[in-house]
């Protein structure tokens, strides 16, 4: 099919937009520094880290991608692309998508404690959790939450990671991308096995039999055809093939963002998507192809605040005074079912797509948990079948529980439900997983 497409900041093959990352790690902090620290689930003992974080992670992203200014009415042609206008979805309840909601207790190690969570992945039966930027470690548990080891091994040798960018988990190994453009590969116990360098610095990646697919910052690299610049790359450590999946289009500067949940794969099926990038893509006749555009008009951030001569400090100024502008905000969980990510519009908010049924479902970032009057859902960290995980300190968990016991006397079956889960709860057990049950 065509679609005509509005110069409404979209994106395509042919027109794209990336945003400085910079400027959305100042915008988030300027946006929610009074409920901050509550959203990221920090303990008093965690918010330094968290903030410290947030610190590094602006000095070391303040370069941006520009936007190409050209063709502002694109055409794209794709087989199952949509074009999402976001002013048309209203908001929906939690109990509009999901049915029913379960608790379970990550149980701690006494040598090893998570501070945040960065990224996670559910394989075979087990639940890893990874914290990039503060502990730097990763904890693995079974479904049940019993903790089964950890990697912690942050440093400069060879068998550690400076920082990590990606992490996978590939036929029960686990392997970790280094900001330096290395690889650490780990048995399925955690230790450590070998390490390898690559001739590119990705900044994300998934593994496709013996190759990989990286993404590689946006930055000058000569991986595609006729050695053109390639955002999404299939390559083979061995052959040092590399087959351009996503060329880079965008016409200004390149440069490295500090992104997770880039790429997601569930069975052949393969997706892409960056924040303040208007498309998500799908892999169609062996490239990547614009899956969904996301239309935000009339509310579109204008494409001349993400002009690289904005500095971070106007480009705040101007979203605190139009507090009504909306953009992509990605974190994509995909599965067979349906596809999630993030944009802001006036709030944060999740769009639930389904994928049998071809609906759309909106929901704000705090819309009230009216399924059993717990924690409403801040962040869907994975996507496992129907069921949408965060994970989050036990503390807060308990105060929402006293919160609703103090509320009210009498509950329905799914409040009850909640509130024995923690009456039965060990205090010393520093995570929740919540598992929200999509319809």
């Amino acid at each position: 099919m065509i679609v005509l497409l509005s110069p409404a900041n979209l994106d395509s093959k042919h027109q794209q937009t990336y945003y400085p990352i910079a400027y959305r790690v100042a915008l988030i902090w300027v946006e929610h520094k009074n409920i901050f620290v509550k959203f990221i689930f920090m303990k008093s003992t965690k918010e330094a880290l968290l903030i410290s974080g947030l610190i590094i992670t602006i000095i070391f992203l303040t370069s941006s991608c520009g936007s190409n200014s050209r063709n502002q009415n694109a055409i794209v042609t794709s087989e199952r692309m949509g074009v999402i206008a976001i002013d048309e979805i209203k908001p929906s309840k939690l109990s509009d998508v999901v049915d029913h909601i379960t608790y379970t207790a990550l149980k701690d190690h006494p040598d090893h404690r998570i501070h945040r969570i960065d990224k996670v992945l559910i394989e075979d039966g087990l639940l890893y959790t990874f914290d990039y930027s503060s502990g730097k470690s990763l904890s693995v548990y079974d479904l049940k939450g019993n903790f089964q080891f950890a990697i912690a091994k942050p440093g400069q040798g060879p068998d550690e990671y400076a920082a990590v960018h990606d992490f996978l988990v590939y036929q029960g190994k686990i392997e970790v991308l280094d900001i330096r453009g290395k690889l650490l590969f780990y048995d399925k116990k955690g230790t450590f096995e070998r390490s390898e360098k690559l001739p590119f610095s990705p900044q994300a990646f998934l593994k496709i039999g013996n190759d990989y697919l990286f993404q590689t910052g946006k930055k000058p690299n000569e991986l595609g055809k006729n050695g053109k610049p390639c955002e999404v790359v299939q390559y083979n450590l061995e052959t040092k093939k590399s087959d351009c999946w996503l060329e880079i289009n965008n016409g200004r500067r390149l440069s490295v963002s500090w992104e997770k949940n880039m790429l997601k794969r569930v069975d052949n099926e393969f997706y892409y998507g960056t924040s303040f990038n208007d498309t998500i893509y799908r892999k169609q006749d062996g490239n990547f192809k614009p899956q969904f555009i996301f239309d935000f008009s009339p509310n579109a951030l204008p494409s001349e605040i993400f002009d690289p001569n904005v500095s971070i400090s106007e480009f705040v100024d101007y979203q605190n005074n139009n507090r009504d502008k909306a953009y992509h905000s990605a974190s994509l969980q995909v599965s067979a079912d349906f596809l999630i990510t993030r944009f802001y519009n006036n709030t944060g908010h999740h769009l639930i797509y389904d994928q049998n049924k071809g609906s759309k479902t909106v929901l704000e970032w705090r819309v009230k948990n009216d399924v059993d009057n717990g924690l409403p859902l801040y962040w869907a960290h994975a996507l496992n079948n129907r069921d949408i995980i965060m994970i989050y300190d036990s503390e807060y968990v308990l105060e929402w529980a006293s919160e609703l016991q103090e509320g009210k006397s009498q509950f329905n079956e799914k409040e009850q439900a909640f509130l024995d889960f923690v009456n039965e709860f060990n205090p010393d057990d520093p995570l929740v997983m919540i598992s929200y049950h999509l319809k």
